[in-house]
């Protein structure tokens, strides 16, 4: 059984505090910066975090050890209200795309590569080497992609930054590209 222990934020940020009778352990989960402040078997623990901040704490037999990482600060990556908004941001992010694209294209340094956009789907060939597909997700309002090197990853608009990135790790959409494009077919996007 498992059982939420008392936990006291002073930023009301997300903590989960549990308690397994049968492994003897209390587990700590800490999402988002702040200070936190827990009491259980009359003990404190003050964890401290700065930006986007996971930590998991698990003390067995009042022992305890920590596993920690921590993530970029995604607090300016907040959906975009307005649907036409998001739908002329990443048409104009695609459309760069393609412009920077068709110049590869038409030089044929590439083998097979191609590119192609429409109704918020941009798809890229690169021959053998694989397909990239890159496509706005307006429910969620985000884009979404498919990559041969890096696999899937979703990007949130960094309304301050004015770009897209990585929903995880931060990294910006147009690096990402630029630089997996120029791993493939050694060809500098200058975006």
């Amino acid at each position: 059984m498992i059982t939420n222990f008392f936990n006291k934020s002073l930023n009301k940020v997300h903590t989960k505090l549990l308690f397994s009778p049968i492994t003897n352990r209390i587990l700590i989960n800490n999402i988002i910066s702040s200070t936190f402040k827990w009491s259980s078997m009359n003990k404190q623990l003050s964890v401290s975090k700065t930006n986007i901040f996971t930590s998991t704490t698990i003390i067995t037999n009042h022992k305890q050890s920590s596993i920690s990482f921590s993530t970029v600060n995604n607090n300016n990556t907040k959906p975009i209200s307005d649907v036409n908004l998001f739908h002329e941001i990443v048409d104009e992010e695609f459309e760069l795309y393609v412009d920077r694209l068709e110049i590869l294209s038409e030089a044929n340094t590439c083998e097979g590569f191609e590119v192609e956009g429409n109704d918020g789907v941009l798809t890229i060939i690169v021959g053998t080497k694989g397909t990239y597909v890159i496509n706005k997700q307006t429910p969620n309002r985000q884009i979404w992609w498919s990559s041969p090197l890096s696999g899937p990853k979703r990007f949130d608009y960094n309304s301050v930054e004015k770009r897209w990135v990585d929903n995880r790790d931060g990294t910006p959409l147009r690096e990402l590209l630029n630089s997996e494009i120029n791993t493939l077919c050694k060809y500098d996007m200058k975006i």
